[in-house]
């Protein structure tokens, strides 16, 4: 029996770019086959929806339908944004060597800091931990509202108070 393959693109205005952090239009290509459950084949944040079709185009795929439904849209951005800060969570990287002497921590004695990337929102928040010769970034979030700092802060502290 031949399955038949189908090509969904969805589109949705004003959504968080983590990279960027600002807010954009987000677009999501996914394949239905068979009735099975969708698969996402690839999405794209862009300032213009034109951008977003030029991007899919770029990708190789040329056939699609359209779906507005935004409750499925927005399913599948939710459920990329969960998979991005699981990964921001557990990705652990040692910073250059050469980040021990350089300003500010050169200065600042070892321990455990939570970094923002600026002071307003959405920002970067990251978990630095400084040891004596290693300067190891634990933990990334991207955070919308000050309620998100707290809830990633709160998972930091927990996560190294009890190991």
């Amino acid at each position: 029996m031949a399955s038949s393959r189908q090509y969904y693109l969805g589109l949705a205005p004003d959504l968080l770019n983590p990279h960027h952090l600002a807010y954009e239009w987000f677009g999501v290509l996914w394949l239905e086959e068979d009735h099975h459950f969708p698969v996402i084949v690839g999405y794209w944040f862009s300032k213009d929806r034109s951008e977003i079709l030029h991007n899919a185009i770029l990708s190789g795929f040329t056939t699609w339908k359209e779906k507005s439904d935004h409750f499925i849209i927005m399913n599948m951005y939710q459920t990329i944004r969960r998979k991005q800060s699981e990964q921001d969570w557990i990705q652990r990287s040692r910073l250059s060597i050469r980040t021990l002497f350089t300003s500010p921590w050169k200065e600042t004695p070892p321990g455990l800091y939570i970094i923002k990337s600026r002071d307003v929102y959405p920002l970067h928040a990251s978990a630095v931990c400084k040891k004596k010769f290693f300067v190891w970034l634990e933990h990334a979030a991207v955070c919308e509202t000050e309620k998100d700092l707290q809830v990633f802060t709160k998972k930091v502290h927990d996560a190294y108070t009890r190991g």
